[in-house]
């Protein structure tokens, strides 16, 4: 199994249990109206004036469920009886807005008796299939070797033993045969045997290095192990199943030309613009008054313009003007650009409130329109930041070769970034983005971002590479290592002028 059909596997899961939901949703309804009307003709006449809303009262439902972080894996530590109560609260929403549709479009409506029914047969459903997905999220663990054919290697095995691995059982090393590894982990033979070792060890997958992935000489162990149902794949690819990032310690130029590759500019330039579109004016629309609201209240308490322009970094580099919602005093930044933090004491009263629930950012849905941003994508970063952290962080360049974004993938998994160590945790984000970027990624990402607003922001994430700083700075010595042992191949001109 290679990398990509691994990582297609999560998003997959999400959007096939998303589409689940909203078929019983549908299915409930059905029944509860074939049990509420007697004759056939009126049971189908009936069916055909709830479509529309029972298409959007399944959307809905769906997207509730989502929002409270039921498909991740993430949040499957709590207990079946916590479950039950946020499934409960999720279809409690959702009828509520099916009511609020039974009074807004009379014609369409859904009988309160259909409901009633409904109800009961749903949240059944649910249950049965909520607890097939905490099942399969809490499944047996399963068992991984690591292949070792360098000291670089034994440096990313090692960054690999501080990975938070969740449901992974790290069994043993494999070894090529003219490289003996000094791990503490068991050696479980060489690379020539791997096939055999798999089969005794009963391994689910089997991890390596990027260089290993592409040595021509484990070309035949590795594909017999795919082919017998084992993943064989580098680390950076488990890391992006799992936590949905990649470490920039395990990010190779190779890597990137791939992740560039990925997203399809029929996406880009049509599909991903037709979507900024759409969502920027239905932003606009219905986040017109709680704008409105803002702007009064930034009046009230500041003197000064109520928006504000600033120059950040947009695709490519090119400098653009955001607009913003002001929430800062006007003196601001007197001695020079300032990193924004969460608890910033340049807000003035109220700011920290409109900045707390993103009202602030509502004015960039004109950038959006203008083309200059993109409803999802990294965060646009200031020239005088780009410049410094370009020069401090490996690869930061990258983030400019898409769109910046209103809200991104970052934006929802990371909480405001006031240091250069943030802007390095995010940036693995970012790249998980720009290689994975779909209609669908954009979608559950504005949901995500529904529920960052009504948290109040993104909470404290958790390092997933507890002892990375060693693994990470091990690893480097290593690179340099074996690029001064590895021979520097000689100019055309040279070898010609040799010749």
């Amino acid at each position: 199994m290679d990398s990509s059909g691994i990582l297609q596997k999560h998003w997959l899961n999400v959007l096939f249990d998303f589409a689940l939901d909203a078929l019983i949703f549908c299915f409930a309804i059905t029944v509860g109206a074939h049990l509420r009307f007697v004759t056939g003709e009126e049971f189908l006449g009936n069916m055909l004036e709830y479509a529309p809303s029972v298409a959007l009262g399944a959307v809905c439902l769906s997207s509730v469920v989502y929002i409270f972080g039921l498909y991740s894996r993430r949040e499957f530590q709590p207990g079946i009886f916590r479950r039950m109560r946020i499934l409960a609260v999720c279809l409690a929403v959702t009828f509520g807005f099916m009511m609020l549709l039974f009074y807004a479009n009379y014609s369409g409506r859904v009988g309160r008796g259909v409901m009633a029914i409904a109800i009961p047969i749903s949240y059944t459903l649910l249950l049965v299939h909520h607890g097939l997905i905490r099942r399969r999220h809490s499944r047996v663990r399963e068992r991984v070797a690591f292949v070792i054919s360098s000291p670089y290697d034994e440096s990313e095995c090692r960054l690999f033993e501080s990975l938070d691995r969740g449901n992974l059982e790290f069994v043993g090393v494999v070894h090529t045969p003219d490289h003996h590894p000094e791990v503490d982990h068991p050696i479980l033979g060489k690379t020539e045997d791997l096939p055999k070792i798999a089969q005794r060890e009963n391994l689910d997958r089997v991890l390596c290095t990027s260089k290993c992935m592409h040595d021509t000489s484990l070309y035949k162990e590795f594909c017999q192990l795919r082919y017998s149902g084992v993943g064989v794949l580098p680390l950076i690819s488990l890391c992006e199943e799992i936590h949905q990032l990649a470490p920039i310690e395990l990010i190779t130029p190779e890597w990137l030309m791939h992740a560039s590759a990925s997203p399809h500019v029929f996406y880009l330039q049509k599909i991903k613009r037709a979507f900024d579109i759409v969502c920027s004016l239905g932003g606009l629309l219905f986040l017109g008054p709680v704008l409105l609201a803002g702007m009064f209240w930034v009046k009230l308490v500041s003197r000064g313009p109520v928006l504000f322009r600033q120059v950040r970094s947009g695709r490519f580099g090119r400098p653009f003007e955001v607009i913003k919602l002001r929430t800062m005093r006007l003196d601001a930044e007197k001695d020079g650009a300032v990193w924004a933090a969460a608890k910033d004491s340049r807000v003035f009263s109220g700011g920290n409130m409109l900045r707390k629930f993103r009202v602030d950012e509502i004015p960039q849905l004109i950038n959006v329109l203008r083309g200059e941003m993109s409803f999802v994508g990294p965060r646009p970063e200031r020239p005088e930041f780009v410049e410094t952290l370009s020069a401090e962080i490996p690869y930061f360049q990258e983030r400019l070769m898409a769109l910046p974004g209103i809200t991104g993938w970052a934006q929802v998994n990371y909480p405001y970034g006031a240091s250069v160590e943030d802007a390095r945790r995010k940036l693995e984000y970012d790249l998980y983005y720009m290689r994975h970027m779909s209609v669908f990624l954009d979608l559950f990402i504005l949901l995500d971002t529904v529920r960052i607003i009504l948290r109040g922001g993104a909470g404290k994430v958790k390092d997933i590479m507890p002892n990375r700083a060693e693994a990470a700075s091990q690893m480097m010595s290593d690179k340099a290592k074996a690029n001064a042992a590895t021979p520097r191949p000689v100019s055309a001109d040279k070898a010609f002028n040799h010749a």
